[in-house]
């Protein structure tokens, strides 16, 4: 006799446990595996209701894993199922004895062109799933955090997500022993019990009270007055449904095809969900009713008035007509047309499906559909808004996910968010964008408003062509390759810190200040422009000045200031800029802002992470090079003069004189390790040896020393004794014994061009 088996997943819905074609008449005392089962009161209950029925070999096999074949006849036959479609791609043989069930379960969305095997055992979550699915139990928005407290969600499949965190939010799931079994089967006696749990009751509209307890599916069409029950499902076969008084948790509408829905007296439904096939919901006249959560999983069309809470769009293909007022639309499907009728309020907006559309039905004399919406969200793919609002009220938009278009012109927008990439958005604002970012890409953007905004991109890749009648605020690039045009009058401020961002200032105007602290960054101001002030901080970032200009400080290194206006103070601060533009006054200080500014970039000590890549990647500028020796005074007694750098790794070779040292060759090299490094100072070349050293381990040629009195040199890496093979490649980072290792021809220009007596700076 086997125990009762523990079984805290608490599902709740009906079961016929379906049995395959050799199934049988029996009286229930004839089964032989039955007795002292833990769901013997089940099965008998299953059995009694005519849900179930045993095998010719007087067994009903409730410990068995159910296979998906007999699974979906057991929600066709629940959901009273007769309509089919083509299951040619599932590659049933027609003699198969569910071949029929298939194409009703495929009608009802269970199954799918890649379903498999289904005489295979389901795993229990496909099996919690399906029943999930079947029974219209996934929200919109299901809460996926219900889900982390188990230690195998992680293996919870991305299709099955929404369904196990909409079972286990209705706590219809709880698990075993802190996990939920995902990957395990589930028998037929645990999906028998998990079906009555959901529904109770398996009956005609006549027979449903108030005092009946727990779910229950009605058979065919019906009307239900004045009652107060839990969850109701009408099944595919019910066409026409008469809601009156009637106070519930949930109503599903299973139907295949819905000829009628009428709800009145008063009646208080805080959830309807409408999966109707091809049927069509028209919600746009309740008489007083109310529905608090309206869920469009299937049907054709729907038309929703006032008097709904919040409507959820969870199907595919639906259209949409919505009037009235309403808390939050949800569009979770994909290619819905949602249209809204002239006076439409909409608190929330939220789309996250994909090639769903949102527009007006209609424009009133202005050309402007009077719809009110508080905050605006875009998700999703490919979803396209296109619609006015002349409301009072300030809305909140923010348009993410991949390629959608916003279309629209409102009365006063709070905020605008661009988070997503390839958007195509249109907009407009009577009263401002006070708040108006892109942190997204490639997204092009016309914004509008009468009043001023401010506008902060980190974005990249974007278009963004601002536009007001008015002032602007501060304008702040942080991202990359964006293209801004601003048309306004005045601009408190420009800032530039991200790389290669255009700004154009274009309407005549003026700005406050342009700050740029980025990277290849540039700014061009249009006719008729004043700038009061700009700098540049950052490299090679370029400055155009068609207007005119008080003051400009050219800070950052390889600046570039052109175009055809006046500039009236220029101060150039930074070394390598290129200036077009005639100024009033110029003050030049470039020399000695670089030399203070290299004197404290070069340090001691070695800064890489004993890589030669690191190395490769990383040195001073030449220019750099040459003002920092220049700036130490260094003579020396030939015309070259060698810096061993040891922070880059490199051997920085100059020629000229004091004051006026040229770099003319430079490479990567190795120094002393730690430990035993090459001395920091100031030495000469003492002497050259084409012959080199051999030591028992080594050979390296040719030498250049250059301390007097020590081993300290220039020389090749090492190679095995007497031989052309290396038997040493390291280069690049501290690793020889205090001399400089060189590449072979890097070495062999000193030894051919650099005198003896040349200055040989380490440091």
């Amino acid at each position: 006799m086997k125990a009762k088996k523990p079984y805290s997943l608490a599902l709740t819905f009906i079961l016929l446990i379906c049995l395959s074609s050799n199934a049988y008449a029996a009286g229930w005392e004839d089964f032989t595996d039955i007795s002292g089962h833990w769901a013997e009161e089940t099965l008998h209950k299953g059995f009694n209701d005519g849900l179930i029925s045993g095998f010719d070999d007087s067994t009903v096999a409730p410990d068995a894993p159910i296979t998906t074949a007999q699974m979906i006849t057991v929600l066709c036959r629940v959901l009273g199922a007769t309509e089919t479609t083509d299951i040619s791609k599932l590659g049933i043989p027609s003699d198969a004895w569910y071949y029929n069930v298939a194409g009703k379960a495929m009608h009802l969305g269970l199954i799918s062109a890649d379903a498999g095997n289904l005489d295979a055992p389901m795993t229990r979550q496909d099996a919690l799933s399906m029943m999930a699915k079947a029974f219209c139990l996934i929200p919109a928005e299901p809460n996926f955090a219900v889900l982390s407290s188990f230690s195998d969600s992680g293996s919870i499949s991305e299709k099955n997500k929404g369904a196990m965190a909409a079972l286990v939010s209705e706590k219809l799931v709880t698990g075993f022993n802190g996990a939920l079994d995902v990957n395990s089967s589930i028998t037929r006696a645990e999906f028998l019990t998990l079906l009555y749990r959901v529904a109770q009751n398996y009956i005609s509209s006549d027979s449903l009270t108030s005092g009946t307890p727990g779910g229950s599916v009605i058979k065919g069409s019906g009307t239900l007055n004045y009652i107060s029950t839990g969850k109701v499902w009408f099944d595919c076969s019910a066409e026409n449904i008469i809601l009156s008084g009637v106070k519930a948790d949930t109503i599903t509408l299973r139907n295949h095809k819905l000829t009628n829905l009428n709800i009145y007296g008063g009646s208080d439904i805080s959830r309807l969900i409408v999966a109707v096939g091809t049927g069509s919901a028209l919600l746009n006249s309740l008489n007083g009713s109310k529905i608090g959560q309206l869920q469009l999983e299937s049907c054709t069309s729907a038309s929703v008035g006032s008097g709904v809470g919040n409507i959820e769009i969870t199907g595919s293909g639906i259209s949409a007509g919505i009037s009235g007022s309403h808390d939050y639309l949800i569009v979770t499907g994909n290619s819905n047309t949602v249209t809204l009728s002239s006076g439409a309020s909409i608190s929330r907006l939220k789309i996250t499906g994909e090639n769903n559309i949102v527009k007006s039905s209609d424009t009133t004399s202005s050309g402007s559909s009077i719809i009110s919406c508080g905050e605006i969200e875009v998700l999703g793919k490919s979803n396209t808004l296109t619609f006015n609002s002349s409301s009072e009220n300030s809305c909140k938009i923010t348009i993410g996910g991949e390629e959608n278009t916003l279309v629209s012109s409102f009365n006063n927008i709070a905020a605008l968010a661009v988070t997503g990439t390839k958007a195509n958005i249109k907009i407009s604002s009577l009263t401002g964008i006070p708040d108006f970012s892109v942190t997204g890409s490639e997204n092009a953007i016309e914004a509008v408003s009468v009043l001023t905004f401010s506008l902060n991109v980190s974005g990249s890749l974007n278009v963004i062509s601002a536009k007001s009648d008015d002032d602007m605020n501060s304008v702040a690039i942080t991202g990359s390759s964006n293209w801004l045009s601003m048309f306004c009058t005045d601009l408190s401020s420009v800032n530039i810190s991200g790389s290669y961002n255009t700004v154009n200032k274009l309407n005549a105007g003026k700005v406050a200040s342009v700050e740029i602290l980025g990277t290849s960054n540039a700014f061009v101001l249009f006719k008729e422009n004043e700038l009061v002030a700009a700098e540049t901080k950052g490299l090679s970032n370029a400055l155009t000045v068609n207007g005119t200009a008080g003051t400009i400080t050219l800070s950052g290194r390889k600046s570039t200031l052109n175009g055809s206006g006046k500039v009236t103070t220029l101060n150039i601060n930074a070394s390598g800029c290129t200036i077009s533009l005639t100024a009033e006054t110029v003050t030049d200080t470039s020399n000695q802002a670089d030399e203070a500014r290299v004197l404290n970039l070069v340090t001691l000590g070695y800064k890489g992470n004993y890589t030669l890549k690191w190395a490769q990647e990383h040195d001073y500028e030449a220019f750099e090079k040459e003002i920092w020796v220049n700036a130490k005074d260094y003579t020396s007694g030939t015309e070259y003069l060698i810096w061993v750098n040891l922070s880059m790794q490199r051997v920085n070779i100059f020629k000229g004189s004091e004051g006026q040292w040229a770099l003319c060759y430079s490479c990567i090299v190795g120094t002393g390790a730690p430990g035993r490094g090459t001395p920091i100072g100031t030495y000469k070349t003492t002497y050259k040896s084409w012959a080199g050293w051999t030591t028992p381990t080594y050979t390296v040629k040719p030498v250049v020393g250059f301390k007097v009195n020590t081993g300290y040199a220039f020389h090749s890496r090492l190679y095995y004794p007497g031989s052309t093979k290396l038997a040493d490649s390291s280069i690049g980072y501290p690793v020889s014994h205090g001399c400089v290792r060189m590449y072979d021809d890097d070495v062999l220009y000193i030894y051919n061009n650099i005198p003896l007596g040349t200055t040989v700076v380490v440091y």
